[in-house]
C-alpha cells in the first residue's frame, strides 16, 4: 500500500512540473509568452550572464553598462536596442553563455512591447545590471551618468 501511494505521489508530482506554465492574467498575447521566451527564457539569460561575469570578470563594466542602457532602451519601449546591448557582449563570448543568446535570440525584435513584455525585460536587465555591479540609484539618472567615471 505505501509502494501504491509513493508511485502515486510521484506520478502527480511529475504531472504538475511537466505542466507547462500558463502566463499570468493579461498576458496571453504578449511577445515574451507568445515566443517562448517565458516562462525560462529570462533565467536562462540571466544565468547566462552570471557564468558570464564569473568566467571573464573583467566584462564587469562592460555588461553593467550594457544593461543599465537596455534597462532604459526597454522602460522606453524600443526592445530591438534593448536586446542588441546584450547580444553584442554574447556574440563576444558565445561559448560562455549559448543558451542565454539563443533565448534572446527567439525575441522578435520589431514588436511593440506591451506592459506585461515590458516588466519581464525591465526585472531581467535590472538582474542582469546588479549582477554587473550596478546600485539601484544608478537606474535613476541620465544616460550621461554610464560615460562617467566610477568611483
Amino acid at each position: 500500500m505505501k509502494k501504491l501511494i509513493l508511485v502515486l505521489m510521484i506520478i502527480c508530482l511529475a504531472g504538475c512540473a511537466g505542466a507547462p506554465a500558463k502566463p499570468p492574467t493579461g498576458c496571453e498575447n504578449s511577445l515574451v509568452w507568445k515566443s517562448g521566451f517565458m516562462p525560462d527564457g529570462q533565467e536562462l539569460v540571466e544565468l547566462g550572464f552570471a557564468a558570464l561575469l564569473t568566467a571573464d570578470p573583467s566584462l564587469m563594466p562592460q555588461v553593467k553598462d550594457g544593461a543599465i542602457k537596455a534597462w532604459r532602451l526597454a522602460k522606453d519601449g524600443t526592445l530591438k536596442g534593448a536586446v542588441t546591448e546584450l547580444l553584442d557582449i554574447l556574440n563576444k563570448v558565445p561559448q560562455c553563455a549559448p543558451l542565454a543568446l539563443f533565448a534572446l535570440q527567439r525575441l522578435d525584435l520589431d514588436k511593440t512591447l506591451d506592459q506585461c513584455d515590458q516588466q519581464v525585460l525591465l526585472d531581467m536587465f535590472h538582474n542582469i545590471a546588479l549582477y554587473a555591479g550596478a546600485r539601484d540609484q544608478d537606474f535613476s539618472g541620465g544616460l550621461a551618468q554610464l560615460d562617467s567615471p566610477q568611483q
